[in-house]
């Protein structure tokens, strides 16, 4: 499969330093205003024999600034090539804190998790060709059936009887439905989605610092630092093994994308483990299409 995303036309480029936009994609889902069609400059050797792009033979540039770019191009492309990975977010925003965590694979098989605020809490299953299975946490429910009591007796009543219906169930949505809405993650859930339009590689000039190899997240790492103005982004690239990027921590003063977010941490492992994507028995399972106001495949489930 052609993963370099030649084949997909000219895309919009994102403003600001590469990995950090390369991030904010993969964290929020933007996908369609980043990536390019350029393949990357990178392809093997050693690290002394990587220079930033444009640069002369006569030009030095620093041995932390020749490892960091290094590991910051191949790390990104092992993410880009991965067959499966886990992606977890947790982005502090304008709108509070949000958190999602997703195994996907690129044949839209899916599990994890996602948290958007209080009425926004829950479980996800995707399964490739079949259906997407969501369950929200009964104190998601609970909230949500507060707030549809403050919008009147027969709204009140309306949600009460779905979110009792909805209650230790998952809420089969078919593939192709319509049905979801904004606050259902079920259309974020395929690799290629997500990896198919980043940015192949950095600008020229951009500079990347290699720091001393430390301890994070449980895991031997080596931070490679990627500064501009008031914004810095760090990946941490394993130390031992394979260097894949096992998380990206994007800090910005004075506010990180539309949303006015000012840190987001983004951890990825499970790189090309099976996704384990099983259908709930039938017993723990509702069709969206029952209760949806508008029939199968239309409406939404909540009303608040």
């Amino acid at each position: 499969m052609d993963r370099s995303g030649a084949g997909a036309g000219a895309r919009a480029r994102v403003n600001g330093r590469w990995v950090r936009a390369a991030a904010l994609c993969l964290a929020v889902g933007a996908l369609a205003s980043c990536g390019t069609d350029r393949a990357p400059a990178y392809s093997g050797g050693r690290f002394g024999e990587v220079t930033h792009q444009g640069a002369t033979h006569e030009e030095s540039v620093p041995e932390d600034e020749v490892r960091g770019r290094q590991l910051a191009v191949e790390g990104m492309r092992l993410l880009k090539d991965a067959d499966s990975v886990r992606i977890g977010v947790d982005m502090a925003t304008a709108r509070g804190r949000q958190k999602v965590s997703l195994h996907m694979d690129r044949h839209s098989n899916c599990t994890g998790t996602f948290d958007a605020g209080p009425t926004q809490r829950g479980d996800l299953i995707m399964i490739a060709g079949d259906a997407t299975y969501v369950r929200f946490t009964d104190a998601s429910l609970d909230a949500i059936r507060d707030s549809g009591a403050l919008k009147g007796p027969e709204t009140a009543a309306r949600v009460r009887e779905r979110t009792d219906m909805a209650r230790g169930k998952y809420l089969k949505i078919p593939t192709g439905s319509g049905a979801p809405g904004a606050s259902m993650p079920v259309n974020n859930c395929d690799l290629d989605r997500f990896t198919g339009q980043l940015q192949a590689e950095p600008e020229d000039g951009e500079s990347f610092k290699a720091l001393p190899e430390t301890r994070r997240y449980g895991k031997r790492v080596i931070p490679v630092v990627e500064s501009e103005d008031r914004q810095e982004t760090t990946l941490y690239v394993a130390a031992e093994g394979t260097p894949y990027v096992l998380a990206v921590r994007v800090e910005e003063d004075g506010g990180l994308g539309r949303d006015g977010a000012r840190t987001m941490t983004m951890r990825m492992s499970a790189f090309d483990e099976p996704v384990d994507a099983v259908a709930p028995v039938a017993s723990r399972t509702i069709d969206i299409s029952r209760i949806s106001p508008d029939g199968p495949g239309g409406g939404s489930l909540f009303e608040v």
